[in-house]
């Protein structure tokens, strides 16, 4: 009898009902409870707290039709998120799961922190075989019950609640499975499964299937962690003689660059993220600032068209070596300007067995240098810096100039050419399914 004991009136008489009401609730005397809330309604019709217990008491002892035309009665006056609730349980009792699905959106739609509202449309959802949509919903419903705190603390939700999110995980978790597991197949085909159980493991870890045992106290990947690659923040440049090809070019590189800077406004913040970001505090202090800035060649997988028509040079020394591509997410190949007496943070990229490459361009004198697993290093114009950024890195420029670097990303060698096509295809097929169905794209970097 809550509800009717929290929706006060004006008029004495019904709020002495309702306190009649509310007492026999309590004594389980739901007869004169019933009693009580019927002649609320009357005297008001649109008193929710008393149409909610009445619709609430129907459903209860098997009457979901009166419960049905009780809500609707309601929803005419009063269109409560309640009262849109109970008529979507009305409407699933009844059989009917698409406008009992409609209802329970509607619920949402008045209450946007109705977690319960958004669980009850998912399994609508699924009752109509619309698979793709439940799936969505139950994402939006693990994000809230996340942000809400109520995943790792889901004792403060009710048995059936909790039931209910178990499954929503469940069957996210299960999609998600399989549709890693059918980017995988083509692959294990051409290769054999064999050569694949390094990145199935990987998998594995990435979704929760597997134990996950860091391999280094200063190796943080935020997405995937490829098992059995003994860890190594920086490589050797004579393991690399392809990048000889791309270093040849720097002073035409270089002489791109400088036109594109001949006018600043072109370059975007090197991090740009919403506030409220997860990684926000991190880059508080740089977060859409123009301390460090980016110009694009290539940005998650995609070819920015302008940019590349601004830079022939650079763009044809990029495509000359093998620098990594997995779509959706790369190439990444972007001019990196830190301004003069800025410090980017500790952080770390998103897996391992990608290497980011720095190919320096302007390295003013005293400028600084590159920690990558507490070990620095300087830039040396021309001269590529190789590292594992899964390690905890951070770079800083002391100097009164800028300094500007061309970053492009590469395969770590140690992974044979069927790993580095199972990474690929894992890492497209998550990250598909991740923006398709609303989730967070944690395969992509957070700024």
């Amino acid at each position: 009898m809550s509800d009717a004991s929290t929706t006060r009136s004006a008029d004495p008489v019904v709020s002495h009902l309702l306190r009649l009401a509310q007492d026999a609730a309590r004594r389980g005397d739901m007869a004169v409870a019933e009693q009580m809330c019927t002649s609320i309604l009357a005297m008001d019709a649109t008193q929710a707290g008393a149409l909610q217990f009445l619709v609430t008491r129907a459903l209860d002892v098997g009457d979901p039709q009166r419960a049905l035309a009780l809500a609707t009665q309601g929803l005419e006056n009063s269109a409560t998120a309640k009262l849109h609730f109970l008529a979507g349980c009305a409407l699933e009792a009844l059989g009917e799961p698409a406008r009992a699905r409609d209802a329970f959106a509607q619920a949402q739609a008045v209450d946007r922190q109705s977690l319960v509202a958004l669980l009850f449309q998912a399994a609508q959802e699924e009752a109509l075989d619309t698979t793709d949509a439940a799936i969505r919903t139950y994402v939006r419903a693990l994000a809230l019950a996340e942000q809400r705190g109520q995943l790792d603390a889901s004792g403060s939700l009710s048995k059936d609640t909790q039931q209910r999110l178990q499954h929503a995980s469940d069957v996210v978790h299960q999609a998600r499975r399989q549709a890693v597991a059918k980017a995988l197949a083509p692959v294990a085909s051409v290769h054999g499964s064999p050569a694949l159980v390094r990145i199935e493991h990987a998998v594995d870890i990435c979704l929760g299937d597997a134990d996950l045992q860091w391999q280094h106290p200063l190796q943080r990947p935020t997405f995937m962690l490829i098992p059995g690659l003994e860890p190594r923040a920086w490589f050797k440049r004579r393991d690399f003689p392809f990048l000889a090809d791309i270093e040849q070019h720097t002073a035409a590189i270089r002489e791109e660059l400088r036109a594109v800077l001949a006018d600043e406004s072109a370059l975007s913040p090197y991090v740009d993220m919403p506030a409220d970001a997860p990684a926000a505090p991190v880059w508080r202090d740089l977060n859409r600032s123009s301390r460090w800035s980016s110009y694009h060649l290539f940005r998650h997988g995609e070819r920015i068209d302008a940019h590349c028509r601004r830079c022939p040079r650079t763009v044809a020394a990029l495509e000359s070596i093998p620098i990594m591509r997995i779509l959706d997410h790369s190439p990444e190949v972007v001019f990196s300007l830190l301004k003069a007496g800025t410090r980017i943070p500790p952080h770390t990229g998103v897996m391992n067995g990608r290497l980011t490459v720095h190919l320096p361009l302007t390295v003013p004198a005293d400028c600084g240098a590159l920690n990558v697993g507490d070990e620095a290093r300087a830039w040396a114009e021309g001269r590529c810096l190789i590292f594992d950024d899964s390690f905890v890195h951070e770079a800083w420029n002391d100097a009164t100039e800028d300094r500007v670097v061309l970053i492009f990303d590469i395969w770590d060698p140690r992974l044979s050419s069927a790993e580095c096509a199972a990474v690929a295809a894992a890492i497209a097929a998550i990250g598909r399914f991740n923006r398709t169905h609303g989730d967070i794209d944690a395969t992509q970097e957070a700024h």
